[in-house]
């Protein structure tokens, strides 16, 4: 909205917190006020130039967005009284330029801030919480990826969509935040949800259809409802309308239904997947529309797969993508199972893959497969680029080591590829993540032997062993936690022990003649791949310290290299500027 209020005489209220920056016209600056402990309204203050504006916002127990939109250059000063109102979250932004500029952080907040310290190589939050990946496309050249959000605070909450897009995808520009949940939930404490996981559909007239679920859990009789919006600008998604609101006609169907992932089927008809479960286990759900936007009349065709489990658990976060190449024909049928523990290793919550035949109204699967043998890649979300092909993107998180009492930063594992090779589905990582490359720390076998040193805890390692299978043990040293990724010839095992562990997981799969290894180590994150993705493994570290040494303690390599990496450039700076008055004032 455009304010235009009397002017406000600038001494009249003393400003108890004030931040100030460069605007110019046609810029815009989101807020996300609510009222101070014990106050019935937040207000807030703007003066540009000789003008002055208040913005005031009503009783709410969350945060929630005001936006002003500026109409002259110069130095924009916002001011407010913390005794009155809290600021959570404030940035500005030129909608002409800002796919290319991204936001201009402005404030934020002890709760919320991002400070750097992890994840240096990925995709993460600039402020806030982060989990699954949602609405990924591309389009002329761009790649958008939308993700679970909450802007408030570094712990689950009500979500929201955050927004970044890249042309490389290593670097990425961060966008305002897309979807916010129903002001009816931000208002009242009681109420939890918000609009969750979905993905979004590219149109020919440049908007785009975005689906999601939106979640109130104490609504009945269905909690999970499947929403549509359109966006035209590709910044915010307009008004949303129900497109799903009651259970399919299954019996005993659970309390969940979720994370619509639409595609346009091989019969030309739009498809949507939604997870869920009934009494037996695990159910992908199968509904389609001849609508042109994939906006209205979708019915339900059936449950196309399956996952019998004991007791039922829901699937999370389904997608399909067609194959290309040796795949071509084929699709990948691709889920997360919530809840699941596997009895020989106790990993928690895993990923699976079944390639196989889709006619547009059954699956039939040829091949299945985990996603990641260590299982910190989830919610993964699929789909077609221009120019790398079928490829997708992961959280590098996993629901086991989540409590709601605890920051919990998180960020994307590197996009992978889909790749159907000799009969298996391989994830190897996008070819532009070599854009991270900085220069070589080691360039020969030997040297990685007697121990390199990782600059920042950055890096990225090549092995090539001298015979397939040959038994090897890499190890990397952290200060508080045990890291080696071991081979015996048959099996490949990250082991891994953070401080203060009883019961480790194993992170054990079975290989047959690996060759060559790709190890990616960042600061709070290890990705691993074998073999060109025919095994990857992703694994989180709780820790701000970084890895700082790689040695190939055993194991007979006919080449390795180690080479440094560069940050990807993915935060954007907080261009605050602050009285001294008003710092004394914050949290």
């Amino acid at each position: 909205m455009t304010l235009h209020l009397p002017r406000i005489d600038p001494v009249a209220e003393p400003a108890m917190s004030l931040l100030s920056t460069a605007v110019r016209a046609g810029d815009v600056i989101d807020l996300w006020l609510r009222p101070a402990k014990g106050a019935a309204r937040s207000r807030l203050r703007l003066e540009l130039g000789d003008t002055s504006r208040e913005l005031e916002g009503g009783a709410t127990d969350d945060f929630q967005r005001r936006t002003l939109r500026l109409e002259s250059d110069g130095i924009a000063r916002l001011s407010f009284d913390p005794a009155e109102t809290e600021l959570s979250l404030a940035y500005a932004y030129t909608p002409a330029t800002v796919f290319e500029e991204g936001i201009r952080l402005l404030h934020t907040s002890e709760r919320n801030g991002n400070d750097g310290r992890r994840f240096a190589l990925h995709l993460q939050p600039p402020f806030g919480w982060m989990n699954d990946p949602n609405g990924l496309f591309e389009r002329d050249g761009v790649t958008h990826a939308f993700y679970q959000h909450y802007p408030h605070g570094r712990r689950w909450n009500t979500m929201h969509w955050g927004h970044a897009v890249s042309r490389n995808l290593v670097d990425w520009v961060h966008l305002p935040i897309f979807l916010d949940p129903p002001a009816p939930m931000l208002a009242d404490d009681r109420k939890t949800g918000g609009a969750f996981s979905g993905s979004i559909q590219p149109q020919a007239d440049g908007s785009v259809s975005v689906f999601f679920t939106d979640r109130d859990d104490d609504r009945t009789p269905r909690m999970e409802w499947q929403m549509g919006a359109v966006s035209r600008d590709l910044l915010t998604a307009g008004p949303a309308e129900a497109l799903l609101t009651d259970a399919p006609p299954i019996e005993d169907f659970g309390r969940d239904l979720r994370d619509p992932y639409v595609f346009r089927g091989p019969d030309g008809l739009w498809k949507m997947l939604l997870g869920g479960a009934d009494a037996k286990g695990g159910l992908v759900l199968l509904y389609e529309s001849a609508h042109a936007e994939g906006l209205a009349d979708w019915r339900f065709v059936g449950a196309i797969h399956d996952e019998p489990s004991a007791p039922a658990l829901p699937v999370e976060c389904p997608c399909m993508v067609p194959l290309s190449g040796e795949g071509e024909g084929l699709f990948a049928l691709i889920f997360g199972l919530i809840g699941y523990r596997d009895p020989l290793t106790r990993r928690r919550n895993l990923s699976f893959a079944l390639v196989g035949r889709f006619d547009g109204k059954s699956f039939e699967p040829l091949a299945r497969q985990e996603l990641d043998f260590v299982a910190d890649a989830y919610a993964f979300q699929g789909f077609v680029h221009g120019e790398h092909g079928p490829m997708g993107l992961a959280w590098a998180a996993n629901w086991t080591d989540f409590f709601k009492d605890r920051d919990f930063p998180s960020a994307m594992a590197f996009p992978r590829r889909l790749v159907w090779r000799n009969g298996r589905l391989e994830t190897p990582p996008v070819a532009t993540i070599a854009a991270l490359r900085a220069g070589e720390l080691a360039g020969e076998a030997q040297s990685l032997g007697a121990g390199v040193a990782l600059p920042e805890g950055l890096a990225e390692i090549e092995i090539a062993f001298a015979s397939p299978g040959a038994p090897f043990r890499l190890e990397l040293d952290h200060p508080t936690h045990r890291l080696a990724l071991v081979c015996d010839g048959s099996s490949l095992e990250l082991l891994f022990e953070p401080p203060g562990a009883r019961v480790v997981p194993r992170y054990a799969t079975p290989v047959e003649g690996l060759t060559r290894l790709r190890v990616f180590v960042d600061v709070g994150l290890v990705e691993i791949y074998a073999d060109d993705g025919r095994w990857c493994g992703t694994k989180r570290i709780d820790s701000d310290e970084p890895v700082t040494r790689a040695r190939l303690a055993w194991g007979e390599a006919a080449d390795a290299r180690v080479y440094r990496l560069r940050p990807a450039r993915s935060l954007p700076n907080l261009q605050m500027e602050t009285s001294a008055q008003g710092a004394a004032g914050e949290e």
